[in-house]
């Protein structure tokens, strides 16, 4: 099966993009002058194979993480603020609407750790995940989990309370058909999450082609707050909150970061978790937005 090429015009607003400076992998980015999104030349990239075992769990590689299961404590944390702000924007307590236990899919689920916490706040929980090796921990954790995308598994029209997707609409090959299933399977007041970097915030600004978020060849997109904006709106969602959210990680992760990102993992830091601290560049964006009647 043939994957979808990188757009010659802006996802979200259909212009064509400018030229800006070259990335790290000798590639322009192409910026929309309306609304700011970026994107590169994406190549051909076989999800299933590129997410495996190493990209979570190997401090040889250059891509992913040194130690992915060190960093669910912090998860944790974040994922209980974020469900709390589901909630509160959903207008029900946890786990409750009028179908019985209110459902969640968590597009882009990993290991299952934010499955997990909302799972013990009262939501029915399903999580889709393209790595096998993740969705396979997942569903050891007794997750329901299944391994695919959201193009090869759509929620069913009108069936789900929220949908999320936490760090993985920048992983999206075609992002804007992702959000218009996500809004299909919403009922009328439902609430889609999402959280993705910031390419209009100061810290990706000043970094210029070395900004940490230039994650490559994983990320193919960067978005801005009126990108998201006009695909959220345009799925038939109101957006209600944009927040640029403290998430908390292991303090070794940012040595970590520093090594994957911009040394090209030529430091290769010992594994290890440490004390868990609240950490914001300002450049990460979280949108709550709810499905319109």
């Amino acid at each position: 099966m043939s994957l979808p090429a990188a757009p010659s015009v802006c996802p979200a607003c259909g212009v064509g993009p400018r030229r800006s400076f070259e990335l790290s992998n000798g590639f322009p980015l192409l910026r929309c002058p309306e609304c700011g999104m970026g994107w590169w030349d994406f190549p051909a990239l076989d999800p299933a194979a590129f997410y495996d075992r190493d990209y979570f769990q190997s401090s040889d590689a250059a891509k992913g993480y040194d130690d992915y299961a060190s960093l669910e404590a912090g998860l944790r944390i974040t994922a209980r603020a974020r469900l709390r702000r589901i909630e509160r924007l959903a207008g029900r307590a946890a786990g409750a609407n009028g179908h019985g236990a209110a459902t969640l899919l968590d597009v882009g689920c990993s290991t299952g750790t934010f499955l997990d916490e909302a799972r013990r706040r009262g939501w029915d929980v399903r999580g889709l995940e393209v790595s096998d090796y993740a969705a396979g921990v997942a569903r050891a954790r007794g997750m329901a989990v299944q391994c695919g995308t959201i193009d090869d598994a759509a929620p069913a029209d009108a069936s789900l309370d929220c949908v999320t997707l936490w760090d993985v609409i920048e992983h999206l090959r075609v992002p804007a058909n992702a959000i218009a299933a996500a809004a299909r399977g919403l009922r009328a007041g439902g609430v889609l999450a999402l959280s993705t970097g910031d390419l209009s915030s100061w810290c990706a600004r000043l970094s210029g082609p070395r900004w940490h978020l230039f994650n490559l060849p994983e990320h193919l997109y960067f978005f801005t707050a009126k990108s998201l904006r006009l695909l959220l709106e345009r799925a038939g969602l109101s957006v209600r909150a944009v927040r640029r959210e403290i998430t908390w990680f292991p303090m070794g992760y940012l040595t970590e970061r520093l090594s994957k990102t911009l040394l090209g993992g030529r430091r290769k830091p010992r594994r290890r978790g440490g004390w868990v601290v609240p950490i914001t560049l300002f450049d990460i964006i979280s949108v709550y937005a709810v499905k319109r009647p």
